[in-house]
């Protein structure tokens, strides 16, 4: 059937009840229909889908002309799905009228009807709209209205770089098949909404502020010039890329911050525990191989001293371990410590006071109440006083000069229960409860505070978070996860706390994200930079490489083999585009050289982004100003990534 598929009958072929049981056949047609799109969406099998109509508000004509269809289309549908899956609309609902959204600060598309007063973004046209909405109010519920950036911004979304929870490969019911653009301003594309086939209409709106006055002054006459034609710094548009994934989908992992950067160790993912070693850097927003560690651990924490991390306990697929190694800044090669008294998983590892600890832990029996402590110098273990009650999968992090335990399991029962040892007393020490009792969740301290973020409620996979309120001594609900992670690993870096890989309740993670402490929100997307903006080409020439998530049924049945395989970490190859350096604010002709790429497939690509700089060259060497080439080539990268991420995606 996929050889004799036309433009003319594409749309109703992928209509087809029960189509979706077939994925490999439903991939086969989605290619299809994404490559012939342009013929496909003029057939009247398209024209007579339903259409949900979207107008995404922006703030400069500059702004809008930076967008791209797949980034903008795939935003949209982030947010019908949040619509539908939280919000509990249907798409009956969303047909009822056209729907104005802006972009959050946690860059997030979001209703215009929920924009908080008084902000500038509150215009005529907004205060229109939040009048329309009223008459026809729909469903009641609302997200909190977040507020609009001080700059506008533009999303460059690669689906390669940041995978949701599901890919689209395992995940058929909510896709963006095609997309494309049918004038400057308007876009159209075919999605699937909870499984059903529909249309997107997508139209860019320019948000005209609402003037005090209507007397036009030479400065106010100024100011509306510059809004369109000379945009000052302040004003130009921020572009958002998302935070690189990890080499593959895995949970159970060690996390530390070390020099700045977030270290990931093992792990484990469907298929086997691992002993691959990466590191993320928030400045290039890149992953780079580390040296592996000596043996395979999965359900394994990891602490650092004085540049040495030590990786404690953990599980090789076939039984717990009590073996301890680690790796100083001068050390090739991990080395080992002194072994645990007693094998364990799922244990708290923890560094407080130039000390480790290990606390609790799964013996393959039950929680256990045992908690050691290794003093690196001495490399000897010494046991202290146990928990109050035996756990395992437990949040811990030092807080306040003490050791804090929070939620875990007992075997039987996911804990609510949160204790603290005082080094001085050596004592334990019951503390205020979780709101929600939680197992695999990550435990780290973060501007002051104390987050217990993700993990299990023993049914589903959880996406809120809390956080330790000091001053009345209990826990008050934070800001949710974007993905629900249950085994889930966190580590403060930079003033960013990051939620790393875990397990969604569908699929093993590889994507990180983290609590932005300007906006409180945690967030997939980072700034792009001049330092991260090769990372972002590189990220979309490899596009397609990798799956990005593994299905399992569940996360805790864990088997495999030690040693190396096609799971373990793979070199991440780098590339060098010095014609997109922002910085200089032109492209010089001479500055094409492409390092270090390994992959054959690669020099075809290699080539297309010559072409790219070469077809360009002309247009940025006739600027006369910096500022005018800046833009031009902020537009070159955004749908140079694109179409290199749509090619890579599509297996050209």
């Amino acid at each position: 059937m996929v050889s004799d598929l036309e433009p003319e009958t594409c749309i109703e072929t992928r209509s087809l009840p029960g189509i979706n049981r077939n994925k490999h056949f439903v991939q086969d047609v989605d290619a299809y229909i994404a490559k012939n799109f342009a013929e496909a969406s003029q057939q009247p099998a398209f024209l007579q889908l339903p259409c949900v109509l979207i107008e995404v508000l922006y703030q400069t004509k500059q702004e809008m002309t930076l967008v791209t269809e797949a980034s903008l289309c795939r935003l949209v549908l982030d947010w019908i799905r949040r619509q539908m899956m939280e919000q509990g609309s249907s798409v009956s609902n969303l047909l009822e009228r056209s729907h104005l959204l802006y972009l959050a600060l946690d860059n997030s598309l979001q209703d215009c009807s929920d924009l908080p007063p008084g902000q500038e973004a509150d215009s005529d046209l907004v205060q229109d709209y939040k009048r329309l909405v009223l008459k026809c109010p729909g469903n009641k519920k609302h997200r909190k209205g977040l507020k609009t950036p001080n700059r506008p911004r533009v999303i460059l979304y690669n689906r390669d770089i940041g995978e949701r929870d599901e890919d689209t490969s395992q995940d058929c019911d909510w896709t963006l098949i095609g997309s494309t653009k049918i004038s400057d301003h308007t876009f159209i594309s075919l999605v699937t909404l909870n499984g059903n086939l529909s249309r997107l209409s997508i139209q860019l709106r320019l948000n005209v502020p609402t003037t005090p006055s209507p007397i036009t002054t030479p400065d106010v006459l100024s100011a509306s010039v510059s809004r369109d034609e000379d945009l000052s710094e302040a004003q130009q548009p921020e572009l958002f890329c998302e935070v690189a994934t990890m080499s593959g989908p895995k949970c159970g992992l060690g996390v530390a911050e070390l020099e700045g950067k977030l270290l990931v160790c093992g792990g484990y993912d469907r298929a086997e525990c691992l002993k691959s070693v990466e590191s993320y850097c928030p400045v290039s927003n890149s992953w780079t191989q580390q040296c592996n560690m000596g043996e395979a651990r999965g359900r394994v924490q990891i602490a650092v001293i004085n540049g040495t991390v030590y990786a404690v306990g953990g599980c090789n697929g076939t039984t717990e371990l009590d073996s301890v190694e680690c790796l100083s800044k001068m050390d090739k090669k991990w080395r080992k410590m002194c072994r645990l008294p007693l094998a364990r998983s799922n244990a708290g590892v923890c560094a407080l006071n130039d000390k480790i600890y290990c606390i609790g832990g799964w013996n393959g029996q039950s929680g256990i109440r045992q908690c050691d402590v290794l003093k690196p110098e001495d490399n000897k273990w010494i046991s202290i006083a146990p928990l109050n009650t035996g756990r395992y999968q437990a949040g811990v992090a030092p807080y306040q000069g003490k050791l804090w335990v929070a939620g875990g399991s007992d075997a039987w029962n996911c804990l609510g229960s949160v204790e603290v040892y005082d080094p001085e007393t050596e004592q334990w020490t019951f503390m205020p409860s979780l709101l929600t009792p939680r197992r695999g969740c990550g435990l780290a301290e973060f501007n002051g505070k104390l987050y217990a973020v993700g993990g299990s409620d023993g049914t589903h996979s959880l996406s809120t978070t809390e956080c330790y309120d000091e001053a009345s001594k209990c826990w008050v609900a934070g800001p949710n996860l974007t993905t629900p992670r249950s085994i889930v690993s966190v580590a403060a870096v930079q003033n960013r706390l990051y939620a790393i890989g875990g397990f969604s309740g569908k699929t093993f993670l590889n994507t990180i994200e983290y609590l932005d402490a300007s906006s409180n929100e945690w967030t997939t997307f980072v700034p792009q930079t001049n330092e991260n903006i090769d990372s972002l080409l590189q990220n979309a020439i490899f596009s397609g490489r990798a799956g990005s998530s593994s299905t399992s049924s569940s996360p805790d049945n864990l088997s495999g083999q030690n040693g190396d395989s096609e799971h373990t970490f793979k070199p991440i190859k780098t590339v060098e585009v010095n014609a997109y350096n922002l910085e200089r604010g032109k492209a010089s002709s001479t500055d094409k050289e492409v390092s270090q790429i390994m992959a054959p497939e690669a020099s075809a690509k290699k080539l297309a982004i010559e072409d790219v700089e070469e077809s360009n060259s002309g247009e940025l060497n006739g600027t006369n100003n910096t500022h005018d080439s800046s833009i031009k080539l902020q537009k070159i990268l955004a749908n140079t990534c694109a179409e290199i991420a749509a090619n890579g995606h599509n297996g050209s």
